[in-house]
């Protein structure tokens, strides 16, 4: 067995481990009485979102595309992307998806292998528009989730921003090579690769980029807040705008198939702190799944055999 199975396999076990330490503490026909009594019209909305937030991916994506001079057409790039969420769903690897698109994307330019960059910008400027959603439910309630989220929250948009700030500029960057500890820190091969993606793009496209980061984040956030609403829970906008990005942050962390398991622990112990029952929460992060990523997956199914019958009837 090679280090890369062996380390998808640990994916597995560890997502099989945290379903069943979370499943052991839930009242399982309470569980079902929460998901047969979810709203069907409140549900629907989220789903509506979700498929919003899918397109503010793909905007956001073209436009760092676009920057590279990789031009591909809108809808295109849409099927490559649930496409996408389709190997997401199929691979341990939580990068399944993004090598997929990349694949998909050579059949349209030359230099699409230079994109991969994109995916890494992608993802930062992605997970920054989340939490500057998050410092924005803060900044107007700072008391209304526990005191040490909202630090959590704070400190992780803070943090971000220096980094983002670094991988931009520089001048700065430069500077800060000649002091030892960060020398070494970004001399490591992921920090090299990371600082010359950042390079291939202007300023104002990191902007545009960023701007289709909050709309997906606010679209998700809405996901959420409507699947809670499905399920009768009565909590503030504002616990949504901290929780979601933080279980957003937990989920970049390559340690579970698929997410599961993580993203069912942080909805459990993050919606617990306000008074959300372990049940209702649990309910939550699965229809979150289902809507957010199986649902596009089994559209992205349905365009890849689609494109392969085309393919072979050309």
């Amino acid at each position: 067995m090679t280090r890369k199975q062996l380390f998808n396999l640990l994916k597995i076990v560890v997502s099989m481990a945290l379903i069943f330490w979370i499943v052991r503490g839930i009242d399982l026909p309470a569980l079902a009485n929460v998901l047969r009594g979810a709203k069907l019209g409140w549900w629907g909305g989220a789903l509506v979102f979700a498929l919003a937030g899918v397109m503010a991916r793909v905007a956001r994506w073209r436009t760092l595309l676009n920057a590279l001079d990789v031009r591909v057409p809108f809808w295109e790039l849409a099927q490559i992307y649930f496409i996408g969420f389709l190997f997401n769903n199929l691979l341990p690897s939580g990068l399944g998806g993004d090598a997929v698109r990349m694949m998909e994307l050579k059949r349209h330019s030359p230099r699409a292998g230079d994109a991969v960059t994109s995916v890494l910008v992608d993802r930062m400027v992605g997970l920054f528009g989340s939490l500057s959603l998050a410092l924005v439910a803060l900044a107007f309630r700072w008391n209304a989730v526990p005191r040490q989220f909202a630090w959590v929250a704070l400190a992780a948009t803070i943090g971000l921003a220096g980094m983002l700030f670094l991988l931009i500029d520089t001048s700065a960057y430069n500077t800060l090579r000649k002091i030892g500890l960060f020398r070494a820190l970004t001399d490591l091969k992921f920090a090299r690769g990371l600082f010359a993606s950042f390079q291939d793009y202007s300023l104002p496209t990191l902007v545009r980029a960023y701007g289709f980061s909050l709309l997906l984040s606010a679209a998700l956030i809405a996901m959420n807040a409507s699947i809670g609403a499905a399920l009768g829970v009565e909590i503030s906008l504002a616990h949504y705008l901290v929780f979601v990005p933080l279980a957003s942050m937990v989920l970049v962390l390559p340690i579970s198939f698929a997410g599961l398991g993580v993203r069912e622990s942080a909805y459990v112990f993050l919606f617990g702190q306000v008074g959300v029952p372990r049940e209702i929460a649990f309910s939550i992060s699965l229809m979150v799944y289902f809507t957010g990523n199986a649902i596009p997956g089994l559209m992205g199914g349905a365009i890849y055999l689609w494109r392969g019958a085309r393919a072979i009837k050309n």
